[in-house]
């Protein structure tokens, strides 16, 4: 091999992602080889990339690298590739059986946590928890919250099951099996729930052919897919999160950008919520939705 330096590697290698049609190739470059040191167990940070960069990458960890960028060009998610992602701050280990937690998703939490006083005991249901995301830092932002993280994928829960053992919340999350509530036992069911919060597969089944190839190629089918109209999933929980919910318990919902009318009207349609809002992104679309138990 011709020794290469951190600013060649990672020069060659941007060159290479902008042409596969890597939208950040920049910092896809930069993190692959953090993750080719990382592997090796050498430590090493994006500082140390610059004030290092004609330092000569070792043999074992370019070959990696090399590995991991061809994997990117190729389409895969830099997060399926290093095998984490961070969302609210915290690091979550992820594998390619779940969905990669998204920046747009820190929204519902952050509208979850001004709602909530942290000094209260409270019980909250996480449904279609994926990697645990959202149980996961709601546990870690309210220190007397207990979680109940429910998901039909055993490889989700053996994924969100990681996190809560990474985040020392064994203590406070329990993760279950269930096809949403059907497989809950009454305990898990009772009207003392405080709180179901959800980001359900939501994208109509017609439109995935359309999703990008690295969501649509890489991505668990079965946590994308919301039915003929995307709705399915908010119908099913909007039912029956009714029955579990305190008088005044909180439901909320991460929603696709043009579903926020729908899910409103659903709601209101069961006649069992008030006080409903829907809050937007930072981009100005509809990001979430939340009511309250009458």
């Amino acid at each position: 091999m011709v020794a290469s330096t951190i600013k060649t590697a990672l020069q060659h290698s941007v060159q290479l992602l902008k042409q596969s049609g890597s939208p950040s190739a920049i910092l896809d470059a930069e993190l692959l080889l953090l993750h080719g040191y990382d592997v090796h167990g050498i430590a090493m940070n994006k500082i140390k990339l610059i004030t290092n960069c004609n330092d000569i990458i070792p043999e074992n960890i370019y070959h990696s690298y090399i590995e991991f960028v061809e994997q990117r060009c190729q389409g895969k998610p830099v997060q399926y590739i290093t095998g984490k992602q961070e969302f609210m701050g915290l690091e979550l280990v992820l594998s390619e059986k779940v969905l990669i937690p998204r920046g747009d998703t820190e929204i519902i939490v952050e509208k979850l946590l001004e709602l909530t006083d942290q000094n209260t005991a409270m019980t909250i249901i996480d449904m279609c928890t994926g990697t645990g995301a959202i149980a996961v830092s709601l546990a870690h932002f309210l220190p007397l919250a207990e979680v109940i993280a429910v998901d039909i994928s055993e490889e989700a829960l053996e994924c969100c099951n990681r996190n809560i053992q990474k985040h020392g919340l064994q203590n406070r999350i329990k993760a279950l099996k269930s096809n949403l509530f059907e497989d809950l036992t009454r305990s898990e069911l009772t009207n003392n729930i405080d709180m179901v919060v959800s980001n359900p597969p939501y994208i109509p089944t017609e439109d995935i052919a359309g999703l990008s190839a690295n969501v649509k190629d890489y991505e668990p089918m079965l946590a994308l897919d919301g039915g003929r109209d995307g709705l399915d999933f908010y119908r099913r929980i909007i039912h029956d999160a009714v029955h579990c919910l305190r008088s005044g318990g909180i439901l909320a919902f991460e929603i696709g950008y043009n579903q926020g009318q729908d899910i409103m009207n659903i709601i209101k349609e069961s006649g069992g919520y008030y006080d409903l809002e829907c809050f937007k992104d930072l981009a100005g679309l509809d990001r979430c939705v939340i009511a309250r138990k009458k």
